[in-house]
């Protein structure tokens, strides 16, 4: 469980009755994505559920039993984490903005390029840029998606793409073993086949901004024997 000082009020209005518990907010949307992997009392500061927590006035087992029509605490508490509204301060949205704005950032300076010159932008310049067009970050919602509305408006700005490309690639069967694992992070394998002499060839869907670092990777993985070509559409 989380500190009491360090935890946030969640509010929950269910027929005319408010309840109220304490929670760490991050840990609240960590728990709505992955019920399997954490608890409800990984979120929650405290078990108690008040009606006015100011006030420290807790709710009585037979109000709980009569509006939730069960006395299951797990139950109960597992709706109210569900469908109840976090008390968030000004200070701390404010720390969720600047936290996903960075993420949008990074993401579009990692997958974009300047599809002229086909070289990629540095963090500084497409922050001063967002800065600019003043695009108002939400802190709840996915960054990959409020990228795309940033890009679409930083292309009126600049020469700015995240397109992706399909790469053939072609590897001898002596390097295919260092072709698994961090290799596979680079994109998406769409299709991979081995040759009767058990050389590998794959394909691969990646971003644009990505091939040279690919190209690179293929080149000190197979001693410069493997081989990539974009495929036409």
């Amino acid at each position: 469980m989380v500190k009491v000082d360090k935890a946030f009020e969640l509010r929950y209005k269910k027929n005319g009755n408010n309840f109220e518990v304490l929670i760490d907010f991050d840990k609240l949307n960590q728990w709505k994505k992955d019920q399997k992997k954490y608890s409800i009392y990984d979120v929650l500061a405290d078990t108690k559920i008040f009606k006015d927590q100011k006030k420290g006035d807790i709710a009585s087992l037979n109000d709980l039993k009569q509006i939730f029509n069960t006395d299951n605490e797990e139950i109960i508490l597992k709706e109210i984490l569900l469908k109840g509204e976090p008390q968030i301060p000004t200070e701390y949205l404010n720390k969720l903005r600047q936290e996903k704005k960075k993420q949008v950032i990074n993401y579009i300076v990692e997958n974009s390029v300047n599809p002229q010159t086909k070289s990629k932008f540095t963090y500084s310049s497409i922050e001063s840029l967002v800065l600019k067009v003043k695009f108002n970050f939400d802190p709840f919602k996915d960054f990959g998606t409020q990228a795309e509305e940033v890009l679409k408006i930083l292309k009126k700005q600049i020469p700015i793409t995240m397109e992706k490309i399909i790469l053939i690639i072609e590897i001898p069967g002596m390097y295919c073993g260092n072709f698994y694992g961090s290799f596979r992070k680079y994109g998406k394998v769409l299709k991979e086949t081995f040759t009767e002499n058990g050389d590998l060839k794959m394909e691969m869907e990646i971003m644009e901004s990505r091939l040279n670092d690919i190209s690179n990777f293929i080149k000190q993985k197979s001693n410069t024997e493997g081989s990539y070509y974009v495929k036409k559409n």
